[in-house]
């Protein structure tokens, strides 16, 4: 994910409002997000993606937990302080060292290495734009092409502690770019498998995450779970989709109608008042809650200081 240092004498674009990035980043923080993380799928398109996920039986076990786990490490580095973020980092591609070598099943033919660059580079081309599609539907707030381009800066720069040393892992430049790549990658490379197929079809029968839970707070909420999943795994599988690449969407064997359109409008428009009416303390996840008040204490602390300290004229 190499990237250029921004010019620091630049003027500022106008045409990128800073209250819209400032609620675009809590976005990114926000617990309603999580609604669209289905839209990740599309990683596993790419074979050997799907070989070696497919082979370190995380979705096989309990999918939801790898889901909270994956947002747990995203909080970590881009809301993190800096040696939170390069540890996390670090630690992230220590443990992709291991995952290497050859798929099972229908997948005995595919080799895969985490760490090539080529799907290091896709996995972050995929995932990187998701918080921007999500974006509107989440809050109703309505990006300038600008801003867009800004919102891709802003997650390159911060998820640049995973940067692999070398140009072929690099990130596009410019969210045109990565738009382009995207493309020629749904295009040209990605393809249906039996592992896609799969989680699509298990995202109605969403298992209960667990992590944090005793045994007993399990088995006290499993009941109440197996009732509301198949309506909580709807909501996720409409709202990812709907902001899904449409080929992709094909790909995974999910047919979209106006029906989803209708649903789609339903569940966003949901998401969008619970935006403008939900206090900071609910909408947003621990460590973004917590970054963004030391922000708001540190610029109120600013705020009272002299501008100069020479005696007054």
């Amino acid at each position: 994910m190499h990237q250029r240092v921004a010019d620091p004498d630049a003027a500022p674009d106008p045409t990128v409002r800073p209250w819209v990035m400032r609620e675009f980043r809590k976005h990114i923080g926000s617990a309603l997000a999580g609604v669209f993380g289905a839209a990740a799928f599309d990683e596993v398109a790419l074979a050997p993606v799907a070989a070696a996920v497919d082979r370190t039986g995380r979705f096989a076990g309990n999918f939801a937990d790898r889901g909270v786990r994956s947002g747990a490490a995203t909080m970590l580095v881009f809301f993190g302080d800096a040696d939170d973020r390069a540890v996390e980092a670090d630690r992230l591609k220590r443990l992709h060292r291991d995952v290497h070598g050859s798929g099972k099943d229908g997948f005995r033919d595919v080799r895969y290495s985490a760490l090539s660059p080529e799907l290091w580079k896709w996995i972050g081309v995929s995932g990187l734009p998701v918080p921007i599609h999500s974006f509107t539907p989440a809050t109703g707030i309505r990006m300038r092409d600008g801003e867009r381009e800004a919102a891709y800066r802003m997650l390159v720069s911060a998820f640049a502690p995973l940067d692999l040393p070398s140009e072929a892992a690099a990130m596009p430049q410019t969210y045109a770019d990565a738009t382009a790549y995207y493309d020629d990658m749904v295009e040209t490379r990605l393809a249906t498998n039996p592992f896609l197929e799969r989680v699509v079809d298990g995202l109605t029968r969403l298992p209960l995450p667990t992590l944090g839970l005793s045994g007993a707070a399990r088995a006290a909420a499993t009941p109440a779970w197996l009732l509301v999943r198949p309506a909580a795994g709807r909501f996720v599988k409409v709202c990812s989709f709907g902001i899904m690449h449409p080929r992709m969407r094909e790909l995974t064997g999910f047919r979209w109608d106006r029906r989803h359109d209708a649903e789609f409008a339903l569940y966003t428009a949901v998401l969008q008042a619970a935006w403008r009416l939900l206090p900071d303390r609910v909408l947003l996840l621990p460590l973004a809650r917590n970054r963004i008040q030391y922000e708001k204490i540190v610029a109120a602390y600013r705020s009272v200081g002299l501008e100069s300290f020479a005696p007054p004229e």
